[in-house]
């Protein structure tokens, strides 16, 4: 997938970012693009039930960003960029332009990965993942029983979603192809914490690639709903190689984030990193009153440049980078089976 374009503005990136320049010389080799804020399900995970969480509220009746509106991002950008990752606080599934958003990113080379419950596939839509070229696709599926899965998804879809893959599994079998690489990726909590081996044995028999325990950031739930839980009940795992350690943030001073990549939500708005829940680092606008504003112009602009300069002066000084356990994206909250 990488061409003489995007190893010349990898190598840009690289650049910038060993130096720190506040004008960033290249543009993101990986941005995530939220197709629709509308989801399906209620889970006690979601920060999107938290008062931190904001967003721009319906635009012309909808949480979802047009095809055509797309379309202007990947053709001003599309060129360089190595990976997209469309999903952020909303069900990809239930926005009907998402395999015509896939292919054509995959017109432009890129890598494209899509996180979904996949409580909304069927016969149809399994077929047309696979044949949009869909890299990567991760399941959320945080229960190996119906209770568990209930309980933490909000939702009576266990049985459901065990179907859906075992039907995205045979269609690709069927076709003949190795995509999307599929993900189970599978959140230890207190209540599903005893259902790990269960979760291991569902995986190897349905045939997904990958199978990750993922860390939980408990400290930005909302403590009301974690009552359907039990009266004083904790979400933490007694395991403490599945909670985040207070310290490791500590030790890690820097990150590269705002000099790679970037986060443009449904509405058109540009934030520095999926982190910032409440949209409390605007960058800039892309849609305005029906037209569409250069993303380039935003990239470097007087905002994104102060952005990156408070964080060469610190990420302790920063509200969404102080709290944040996984800066840099470095996978810390991930134990692969």
């Amino acid at each position: 997938m990488l061409n003489y374009h995007k190893i010349v503005n990898l190598v840009l990136l690289k650049v910038s970012l060993l130096f720190k320049t506040e004008r960033v010389w290249g543009l993101p080799s990986n941005i995530l693009i939220e197709p629709t804020a509308d989801c399906n399900y209620d889970c006690i995970k979601c920060e999107k039930f938290t008062d931190e969480y904001a967003d721009d509220g319906e635009i012309r009746g909808s949480k979802s960003m047009s095809f055509e509106n797309f379309k202007r991002i990947i053709d001003e950008i599309g060129s360089t960029l190595i990976s997209l990752r469309l999903w952020h606080y909303g069900e990809p599934l239930l926005h009907q332009d998402l395999f015509s958003m896939i292919e054509y990113a995959k017109k432009k080379d890129i890598f494209v990965a899509v996180s979904s419950n996949l409580s909304l596939l069927n016969e149809d839509s399994a077929q047309r993942m696979i044949d949009s070229g869909l890299d990567y696709l991760i399941i959320s599926f945080d229960g190996a029983s119906e209770n568990t899965y209930k309980l933490y998804h909000g939702k009576d879809d266990f049985i459901k979603v065990v179907k859906n893959m075992e039907l995205l599994i045979r269609a690709k079998k069927k076709s003949g192809s190795v995509h999307p690489f599929i993900e189970l990726q599978f959140i230890v909590m207190r209540e599903n914490e005893k259902e790990m081996a269960d979760i291991e044995n569902l995986a190897k028999r349905i045939g997904v690639d990958k199978l990750t325990f993922q860390k939980l950031q408990a400290d930005r739930l909302e403590t009301g709903r974690l009552e359907r839980l039990g009266p004083g009940s904790s979400v933490l795992p007694a395991d403490s190689r599945f909670c985040f350690d207070p310290e490791q943030k500590k030790r890690i001073v820097s990150c590269g984030i705002p000099w790679e990549e970037t986060v443009i939500r449904y509405s058109g708005l540009v934030i520095p990193c999926a982190f910032d829940i409440g949209q409390l680092y605007s960058m800039g606008r892309l849609f305005e009153n029906g037209e569409y504003k250069s993303f380039k112009q935003i990239w470097n602009n007087p905002s994104y440049q102060n952005f990156r300069r408070q964080v060469k002066r610190g990420l302790d000084l920063i509200k969404i980078c102080s709290g944040c356990e996984k800066r840099d994206n470095n996978n810390n909250d991930q134990i692969i089976r």
